[in-house]
């Protein structure tokens, strides 16, 4: 029998939100596959069956959080100040990976869900871009200005993930926002 909203058999689905609830709850730790096993009351063998292995869980629990997350980031109304619009994204991304470190750190152990997650980011970021473009003409684009916005923002990320001090993590991000809005319009 399958869920309706994700299209997983039940035991599928409660593995999922079993793993997703505990990682919510225990920031800066992750679940070995036998916590996972114990949390869902199955066998290693049933969340392979499901999963493929413990990174196709962790495919499936990045897909589910940051889908919600890529979500609610495009349904929020534009302002007339794309810049402005940017950078509280870029804000948001370095939230989100504040609130859920060890999910982060987790999946950018994976080059495949780190591309996935990398991929979606941009595809948000253009899309504010293509809008700045169309009032401040940038100096490259929008593609390759999403790259890089996204390259930074993930800088900010590293450095918080190495337990870079929050007011000096603060710092450095308005700094590289600041750099980066800067070689981007060339002025």
């Amino acid at each position: 029998m399958t869920t309706q909203s994700s299209g997983l058999s039940e035991t599928a689905e409660r593995i999922l939100s079993l793993t997703i609830a505990w990682m919510d709850d225990n920031p800066g730790e992750f679940p070995t596959t036998r916590k996972l096993c114990e949390l869902a009351g199955v066998t290693a063998p049933t969340l392979y069956h499901h999963f493929g292995d413990k990174e196709g869980l962790m495919l499936a629990v990045a897909e589910r959080k940051l889908l919600s997350f890529f979500q609610g980031k495009k349904r929020q109304p534009e302002t007339s100040n794309p810049e402005a619009d940017l950078l509280k994204g870029w804000d948001q991304w370095i939230d989100f990976a504040r609130k859920h470190s060890a999910f982060i750190g987790a999946l950018q152990q994976s080059p495949v869900i780190s591309a996935r997650l990398r991929m979606g980011a941009e595809a948000i970021a253009m899309g504010r871009l293509e809008r700045l473009h169309q009032i401040k003409p940038l100096r490259i684009p929008p593609q390759q200005a999403a790259q890089t916005v996204v390259a930074a923002s993930n800088v900010v990320v590293q450095l918080m993930l190495q337990g870079m001090p929050a007011a000096q993590l603060k710092a450095v991000n308005a700094q590289l926002q600041q750099a980066v809005l800067l070689g981007l319009r060339g002025r």
